[in-house]
């Protein structure tokens, strides 16, 4: 236990003080948050203002299609479809021909139109449809002599919330499920990151011959252990890195461009007339949608249970697959002849990140179930499901246990198996190794 404590040591100590770990741990996070900012910037930034030409044929719609600052509408002068069409080619103040068909309000079937010289973004899409709706709602509504006051009292939004009847309680599930596949995705990035570093290092001891000095004085089992124990070490250490460098990035910009986001005294501040500036500008629906997205982040995630999986589940699938990556590095003499190997072995993983999305659909589905209890897809599947909720109304405890209890399982038969293949693998030279000659050596005591 000794000797593996110390090769633990030589291979963690070595990588961390590496100037590309200390960069990656600083310049990771730095390229996440850089780019999800950068992202949410240029969407921003992009969004432009809208002069739209309204071609209302029947004439039906004065003084009913809702204005704003960033969509200025404006009205036709008299003239067939044709002509406008003509017009609006030529009028270079103009963004958007919307053509709004006599028939329009005859029936729910009919369309309207909308011309471009340049293809307009699907907010201005989406908020256009809406504009039209609502003043043939409108229109209709004048027609059948009904006030809008009336109408406006009674027409409601419903927002269905998926309670279990047991415990009452259990909101936002596919929401939470997509927190528990950013988990997962980090997970598989990971298992492959420094599963290929168990393997590199091994063909790379393997090459210079070192490999053959090592082993005079500790045994392939307690060498292969070390490594791979030694790597998951810098594997939690730069994860760790990464939440803490992270953290402070997100909270710094939020300190920055939302100061008052949380100062309940602020909120109370906001009178109602200004709530209809932010309105008439769509900053509104910008504000709630960042409050809800906030609260759903801070009170709905059980970080603490994730985390921990999280560390438990890249533990248990890195040490099932850096087992075996180190096994094929050591059947092979170089990384070309790795590919043979690699592909079946990581064709696990790359179905469990596929098959994520139905399970966030349907995370009680018998699929769901299996592919979550499986060693080999459980570490990326499993976290899917947990991530909204254990327990209470979520995934049962014994689910867990179990996914836990095999994965484990499956780590000891693994790396037994493993340390048969690398014990004889890393002093082969000069001869591919094909699956055939690998099960040769499995059976070699």
């Amino acid at each position: 236990m000794n000797k593996i404590g110390l090769i633990i040591k030589r291979e963690y100590f070595t990588r961390v003080k590496k100037k590309s770990f200390i960069i990656m741990t600083i310049l990771g996070p730095l390229l996440i948050v850089g780019f999800l900012s950068i992202t949410i910037l240029i969407s921003t930034k992009q969004e432009k203002d809208y002069k739209v030409l309204v071609l209302d044929e029947g004439d039906l719609f004065s003084n009913k299609l809702r204005n704003s600052d960033r969509y200025k509408l404006s009205w036709a002068p008299e003239g067939s479809y044709s002509d406008i069409q003509e017009l609006f080619k030529k009028d270079e103040n103009y963004d958007l021909l919307l053509y709004l068909p006599s028939n329009i309000v005859q029936t729910n079937s009919m369309t309207a139109k909308c011309l471009y010289k340049e293809v307009p973004s699907m907010s201005a899409q989406k908020h256009l449809s809406s504009v039209i709706n609502e003043a043939i709602e409108l229109y209709r509504l004048k027609e059948a002599k009904i006030s809008e006051e009336s109408y406006r009292s009674i027409k409601t939004r419903i927002n269905l919330d998926i309670i279990d009847i047991q415990h009452k309680e259990n909101k936002n599930i596919q929401k939470r499920a997509i927190v528990g596949y950013f988990f997962g995705f980090i997970v598989y990035i990971f298992i492959f990151m420094f599963g290929v570093q168990v393997m590199k290092g091994v063909i790379e001891e393997k090459t210079n011959r070192i490999i053959e000095i090592v082993v005079s004085s500790v045994k392939p089992f307690e060498l292969l252990m070390g490594k791979i124990i030694g790597i998951a070490m810098v594997g939690l250490t730069q994860f760790a890195g990464w939440v803490i460098i992270s953290m402070i990035l997100m909270f710094t910009i939020f300190s920055i461009y939302f100061p008052n986001q949380y100062n309940a005294a602020t909120q109370t501040e906001i009178e109602t007339q200004e709530l209809a500036s932010l309105n008439s500008q769509g900053k509104i629906t910008d504000i709630i949608e960042f409050s809800e997205v906030s609260d759903f982040l801070l009170n709905d995630i059980n970080w603490l249970l994730m985390i921990g999986l999280f560390i438990f589940y890249f533990l248990g699938g890195y040490l099932l697959y850096g087992g075996l990556m180190a096994a094929i590095g050591s059947a092979v003499d170089n990384e070309t002849d790795t590919q043979q190997f690699m592909f079946p072995m990581s064709l696990p993983l790359v179905f469990a990140i596929a098959i994520s999305q139905v399970v966030i659909t349907n995370p009680m589905s018998s699929i769901a179930f299996w592919l979550s209890e499986i060693p080999f897809t459980s570490p990326i599947i499993m976290l899917v499901r947990v991530a909204m909720g254990v327990g209470n109304g979520g995934i049962p405890v014994w689910e867990l246990i179990l996914s836990m209890f095999l994965l484990i399982i499956a780590f000891i038969l693994t790396t037994y198996i493993a340390s048969k293949i690398y014990r004889i693998g890393i002093l082969m030279y000069g001869k591919k190794a094909s699956y055939k000659e690998i099960i040769k050596w499995l059976r070699y005591k």
